[in-house]
């Protein structure tokens, strides 16, 4: 069984926990293999230099491994900007065919997959605890994605989207509003004392 530590408090949990019980800041995993393989080849996995954080890379097919942090960090927009080799011109490729599920490349359990921030078209492989695989050129592909304003399109489809549900809990409101008045209107209490 693999233990968490809090990187605030430096609280140690026994077993996988996100959140600190005693701080509540985000819990690291301890990985007690440190031997990784590619989820793809299952090859050992060996170290790669990308913008000054060591990531872990597989030399047959060129995948990329990321822990939470370093992708939070490589994904973000104040990194992106900040990086002259960033490609603005971003082109959505086509969503790849659909395929199994791979194995995460440190506890062994399948990852999930989804489309980096819905619209990217850039489907990543993550464990939860563990970490983010990327394929060949994801990094890349994410990267400019986020460069082209990418994360302002995302964010303006979550407000349209939760605009509309709005709207559509406001219709459903003002339909139970009418409801109750057309109930209230014609209850037994009124029509005993005043009539119709």
């Amino acid at each position: 069984m693999s233990n968490s530590h809090c990187i605030h408090c430096q609280h140690i949990v026994k077993g996988t926990c996100r959140i600190c019980p005693m701080c509540g800041g985000s819990m690291k995993q301890e990985i007690e293999n440190e031997n990784r393989q590619c989820p793809r080849c299952k090859e050992p996995l060996v170290v790669f230099q990308f913008n000054h954080y060591q990531l872990d890379k597989c030399t047959s097919c060129e995948g990329l491994w990321l822990e939470p942090d370093k992708f939070k960090v490589l994904t973000s927009e104040f990194d992106v900007y900040r990086d002259d080799n960033s490609e603005p011109n971003f082109l959505r490729k086509p969503t790849p065919k659909a395929e199994g599920y791979l194995p995460c490349a440190c506890c062994d359990k399948l990852m999930s997959r989804k489309n980096f921030k819905a619209i990217s078209g850039v489907i990543i492989d993550s464990c939860i605890s563990c970490g983010i695989w990327l394929d060949k050129g994801e990094l890349k592909q994410i990267r400019s994605f986020i460069a082209s304003g990418g994360l302002d399109r995302s964010q303006d489809r979550q407000l349209d989207k939760h605009s509309q549900q709005i709207q559509a809990l406001d219709d459903r409101l003002s339909d139970v509003e009418l409801m109750e008045r057309m109930l209230n209107k014609y209850s037994l209490k009124r029509i005993f004392f005043r009539g119709f």
